[in-house]
């Protein structure tokens, strides 16, 4: 069906633009997109009514049926839940009560209130987007600055807030944030620091499978939670056939870096662009890519301006596009605006997004690398992965796999929210322990409060205890204690933090983002947030032991029959809550007991 809807897409809309293209267009001229509007794109385009509908109602920011006058989507990531001010709970009251409207409505004067999964502002929430801005609301004012905006028109004098990155010491491994400690957005001063200039020497004097063997050389792995060999992949999409005869292939950045607790990707882009286009054009040209896509997270309006920015610029320097640097090798990249799908983050889904139908996720095998985008062999990297490339190509794959643990080699980039002393972004050579981390980097625990858990890589990473902090970030060490080493994203958790709700909220996440596809992630996931609300609640008899068998089972439904690690992995911060903290769960026992006992 897929290959069809593409047919009849290029067809009528043209060669590669698809109806997601002119539905992202149409919302942005006018903030909404109504029954009739779908209903005439089908009727101008002779496309099915129920393609352009069922493209329009997956995505959260087009499905907006409703003018609205201003909008606020309050951030609803575990960062912003465990942030000062009672978070995004508090932070979300108080919207409404200023605002008189609830959440997911429309108000009378055209306020719109709903939720967002993450602003990439982890270290500085509770975080809000007012009227397509990213906004840090933890200085005084700032909401009331916010409220007079929307209510009175009155000038929204905040700023778009600034993670704080820390670089390492002297002497220990700089190899992502290399460029970090001056301004090199622009393509003058990235030239001059000795960016493009492993691609230069790449098209100069290596092939492509020479650029491969280098990278297999790094032992590098994909750096988007997964872990696969890069280099394997690449070669792979190297060596498929094309479908067609005409030996069309694809690479795709994966930016939809929607993990809360992570800005890595978001940082690496908006200070150092160049970097991340140089790596994108390498693996084209290492896999024999003429086209390449990077797929920008909607809530990064900042690096998706950078980002435009440095793409014109390479073009017209001849980094990008016809016969790059006066070789044979072409290739255009192009810039796809994401519209607020969490499941997009998901290599299959990202590409079906990009195809224009529902992002479902897709069956594998075949796996991209085989058949990917239109049915072309593609290499979908995350962000992190591909900025290691030029550093790779100057340095050699040998000094950096010289770097890291065990089979986890080189470095990696992590990021903590605001339950630390100095909250931001650092680089560690992969085999750091979580401990130093925490307590080293990030200075311990701030305002005084106990440590009581982590959660690494994002809504799907297991949450660990202070037993667990002596842990090497590597892939298989943080396995063996049930977390992940995912996006490498940590979210700390304080005494003040209930963690249960903090799962029961990571269940309606999974229930609200999942694409629907498997009935295990589709419907396991509302019942395990039925089932939290019935253990959270006293009146319902609280915590009791059938419970916990049934939430046991849902879990190992979930996590052995799910098609995507959405739903096989949502169950794994719920598993580790039973295992390491059941004292959380005890508490609702003890209340539900008393409520019991007082009637």
């Amino acid at each position: 069906m897929s290959d069809n809807l593409i047919a009849l897409q290029n067809k009528f809309l043209g060669q590669g633009t698809t109806v997601y293209d002119k539905l992202s267009a149409l919302h942005e001229a006018q903030g909404y997109i109504g029954d009739d509007d779908i209903l005439a794109l089908a009727e101008q385009y002779n496309l099915p009514p129920a393609h352009v509908r069922s493209t329009a109602k997956f995505y959260e920011e087009l499905s907006h049926d409703a003018p609205a006058r201003h909008s606020v989507k309050v951030c609803l990531g575990e960062a912003c839940q465990a942030a000062p001010n009672g978070g995004t709970r508090g932070l979300e009251r108080r919207l409404e009560e200023a605002l008189g409207v609830e959440v997911n409505q429309v108000s009378d004067d055209g306020i719109r209130l709903e939720h967002v999964a993450c602003l990439g502002y982890c270290g500085l929430g509770p975080n809000a987007m007012v009227d397509d801005r990213p906004l840090s609301l933890t200085a005084e004012g700032s909401e009331r600055q916010v409220v007079e905006h929307l209510r009175r028109g009155s000038p929204l004098e905040l700023e778009e807030p600034t993670n704080a990155v820390y670089l390492p010491e002297e002497g220990e491994p700089c190899i992502l944030l290399r460029h970090f400690h001056k301004d090199v957005t622009g393509l003058e001063a990235a030239r001059a620091a000795g960016i493009y200039s492993s691609l230069a020497r790449a098209l100069r004097e290596m092939t492509p499978e020479e650029v491969i063997d280098e990278v297999d050389r790094s032992r590098l792995r994909g750096r988007g939670g997964a872990g696969f060999p890069t280099g394997t992949k690449l070669r792979a999409v190297a060596e498929a056939p094309s479908p067609d005869g005409t030996g069309q292939r694809y690479v795709v950045d994966n930016f939809d870096e929607g993990d809360a607790g992570s800005y890595i990707d978001k940082e690496l882009v908006e200070r150092d662009p160049h970097t991340q286009l140089e790596g994108v054009l390498l693996a084209a040209y290492a896999c024999g890519a003429s086209d390449a896509y990077i797929y920008v997270r909607f809530e990064y309006p900042r690096a998706m301006r950078i980002l435009e920015d440095a793409v014109a610029e390479a073009r017209e320097a001849g980094l990008v596009g016809e016969n790059i640097l006066g070789s044979d090798f072409s290739c255009h990249v192009h810039l796809v605006k994401g519209q607020g799908a969490y499941i997009c983050g998901e290599e299959t889904s990202l590409l079906r997004s990009l195809e224009g139908v529902p992002a479902l996720v897709s069956y594998k095998p075949p796996f991209p690398a085989e058949k990917g985008l239109r049915g072309h062999p593609t290499a979908v990297n995350n962000t992190e992965t591909l900025h290691n490339l030029p550093w790779i190509l100057e340095h050699g794959g040998e000094a950096y796999a010289a770097l890291g643990h065990g089979n986890s080699r080189g470095t990696k980039a992590v990021s903590l929210n605001a339950r630390v002393k100095r909250p931001g972004m650092y680089e560690v050579e992969l085999g750091t322990t979580v401990r130093e981390v925490i307590f080293g980097l990030a200075g311990g625990m701030a305002d005084g409060k106990a440590f009581k858990g982590v959660q690494i890589g994002g809504p799907l990473g297991g949450i660990l205890p202070e037993s667990a902090l002596d842990t090497p970030l590597d892939f298989e060490a943080l396995d063996e204690v049930q977390g992940i080493l995912g996006h490498a994203g940590m979210v700390v958790y304080s005494e003040d933090d209930d963690l249960v709700e903090i799962c029961r909220g990571l269940m309606a996440f999974c229930a609200v983002e999942s694409c629907g596809k498997c009935f295990p992630c589709r419907i396991g996931a509302v019942r395990g947030t039925e089932l939290f609300d019935q253990m959270m609640d006293p009146g319902k008899g609280g915590v009791t032991d059938d419970r916990l068998t049934l939430l046991e089972d849902l879990c190992e439904t979930m996590k052995f029959g799910s098609l995507c690690a959405l739903g096989s992995m949502t169950p794994l911060p719920v598993e580790t809550l039973m295992r390491y903290f059941p004292e959380e769960l005890e508490r609702y026992r003890a209340s539900a007991e008393t409520a019991g006992s007082r009637r």
